[in-house]
């Protein structure tokens, strides 16, 4: 059984007060009351100059760092500077839909064994309305009313989740190399491979109006593109067994190839492979076994691509 003390709400921002201020009056504005820990990853603009007054009646912790971390090393950051089993993870430009979002979270671990993660439903606001759910777009065609069904998945979205830290731990958290993207995929994976269960809980709804990513800067090499494409090569190599790897890796590597000719990006694509094939050899690899290819088939996991 948790308490109220359990829960943590994780925020790491960079040059978004507006937005950050909006997800931590959100998480406050609970029926229970959480603490909160905002990581200010090497702002422009001192985040807790900006808004520590504003909220000097709830419990927020600090912290900050002079350098950036990455959304990897930032989540890392955070766990280490905060306690409770239960850490609710959001992004700064996301906020949760109503106020009993943390108690309806709450109850579910109360009542839940062997649950190690949980992905919300998350409304994309981004022009039109969208979902970032753990469902590839074939089984939203197939499946009509997935979105509302709680049920088993094999990932989550990091807009908004929730690690319980026994598990996180154990693990090793977030691998600070990938910097930028995938970095869920890969949590996933280890957790599945710990028999870890991961729910989709769609009664937890977070709205996301994602703002222009920090890595995406003009005539920037190292940008979101090329971050997808050398996370890819490494998670697949560290997770897949190699009938699925070579799949993968085929599938995934010609769809960046086109998108990178199209855009005229191919130095950028080949900066990427470069770097995600050279430190194969330093990373551990350890291939999904039966039985995690056995929960991966059954709760929508992605294999072959």
């Amino acid at each position: 059984m948790y308490h109220s003390k359990d829960i943590t709400v994780l925020i790491a921002t960079k040059d978004r007060v507006k937005q950050i201020e909006r997800a931590i009056r959100s998480s406050v504005n609970q029926s229970i009351n959480p603490r909160v820990v905002v990581l200010d990853d090497a702002s422009k603009v001192n985040i807790k100059d900006e808004l520590a007054e504003k909220f000097s009646d709830f419990q927020i912790d600090w912290i900050r760092s002079d350098m950036p971390s990455g959304v990897a090393g930032a989540r890392n950051k955070l766990v280490e500077n905060s306690s409770g089993s239960i850490m609710v993870f959001l992004d700064d430009d996301a906020y949760f839909e109503d106020e009993n979002c943390l108690e309806k979270i709450l109850k579910k671990f109360s009542s839940s064994e062997g649950l190690a993660a949980m992905a919300f439903k998350i409304i994309l606001r981004e022009g039109t309305e969208g979902l970032q759910i753990p469902f590839s777009r074939l089984e939203r065609i197939f499946k009509k009313n997935i979105h509302n069904e709680e049920t088993e998945v094999s990932y989550y979205v990091g807009a908004g989740h929730v690690l319980l830290r026994e598990v996180f731990e154990k693990i090793g958290g977030y691998d600070d190399d990938f910097f930028y993207g995938l970095e869920e995929l890969d949590l996933s994976s280890s957790i599945i491979k710990e028999r870890g269960n991961i729910i989709y809980f769609p009664i937890v709804k977070v709205i996301h109006e994602p703002q222009r990513s920090v890595v995406n800067k003009k005539n920037q090499l190292k940008d979101e593109t090329y971050y997808s494409i050398r996370n890819r090569i490494w998670v697949s190599y560290k997770h897949l067994p190699k009938i699925y790897f070579i799949s993968h890796l085929f599938i995934w590597c010609s769809y960046y190839f086109i998108k990178s000719l199209f855009k005229f990006q191919l130095i950028k694509y080949f900066f990427a492979l470069r770097d995600g094939l050279l430190k194969l050899k330093y990373l551990k690899r350890k291939p999904f076994d039966s039985e995690n290819l056995k929960y991966l088939k059954k709760n929508y996991g992605r294999l072959w691509y």
